[in-house]
C-alpha cells in the first residue's frame, strides 16, 4: 500500500532523518524507538504507525535503495536484445554511488545493519526482474557441462555487493566515478563475454 498524505509523507521524512542521524551517534542495537521518536519529534503511537519497529524500519531504508537502483536502471536503458551499453551502466553506477555517498549515514545502514547475504538476494531479484531476457539465453559451460544461471547471477551480484559494502567501509576511499568504472571494467572484460553477452563499450547517449 502506497502512502500519498501529506501529512504521512512528512513523518516518513521527519523518521528517516531521525534514525540516520541517530545512527550516526550509535550503533544499529543501542537505538531505541524512544530515541527516534524524541529525535523527529513525534510520539511513540506515531512512530507505530508508520513501522512496527526498528528492523521494519531498516528494512524500509534497503528497499528504497534497491527501488532507486530498479528505478535508475528503468531510466538508463542499459540492455538492448543481447547488448550491454558499458558507458550507460557506468554512468547509473556512478548516479547510484554518488547518492550514497551524499548520504553517508544511510550507507552506513548498509554496513551495520544488513548482510550481505540480503542484498545479494535483493539485487539477485532486481537482476531477473530487469534482464531475465539475457540470463534466459545465457550459456555459460565449462567442461562440457552448463553453468547454472543461478550460480551467475550469484557470481555477479557478489561482485557488485562485495565491492559496495567494501567502499563504504572504506568510507569512501575511491571516487564514485572510478569505482564505477573499475567494477564495469572487470565485470565486462570477460564475465559478460564468456556468458555471451555483447559488450558496447561506445554508445553512451
Amino acid at each position: 500500500m502506497k502512502f500519498t498524505d501529506i501529512r504521512y509523507l512528512k513523518t516518513e521524512k521527519l523518521i528517516f532523518d531521525a534514525f540516520a542521524k541517530l545512527l550516526s551517534e550509535k550503533s544499529y542495537e543501542k537505538i531505541t524507538i524512544q530515541d527516534i521518536a524524541d529525535e523527529a519529534m513525534i510520539n511513540r503511537a506515531t512512530f507505530y504507525a508508520h513501522y512496527a519497529d526498528k528492523d521494519e524500519l531498516r528494512d524500509g531504508i534497503h528497499q528504497q535503495i534497491v527501488d532507486q537502483m530498479s528505478d535508475m536502471i528503468e531510466a538508463a536503458q542499459i540492455a538492448k536484445g543481447d547488448t550491454v551499453k558499458v558507458k550507460r551502466a557506468e554512468k547509473l553506477l556512478a548516479d547510484f554511488y554518488r547518492g550514497l555517498e551524499k548520504n553517508p549515514s544511510i550507507a552506513k545502514i548498509v554496513l551495520r545493519s544488513i548482510s550481505q547475504e540480503v542484498m545479494q538476494e535483493q539485487f539477485g531479484s532486481l537482476m531477473h526482474d530487469k534482464y531475465d531476457h539475457l540470463l534466459a539465453k545465457l550459456n555459460v559451460t565449462e567442461s562440457g557441462k552448463k553453468v547454472p544461471t543461478e550460480f551467475v547471477v550469484a557470481y555477479l551480484t557478489s561482485i557488485f555487493t562485495g565491492t559496495l559494502l567494501w567502499w563504504i567501509k572504506s568510507d569512501f576511499a575511491m571516487p564514485a566515478k572510478e569505482l564505477s568504472r573499475l567494477v564495469l571494467t572487470l565485470i565486462s572484460n570477460g564475465h559478460l563475454t564468456v556468458m555471451g553477452v555483447i559488450i558496447d563499450r561506445d554508445d553512451c547517449d
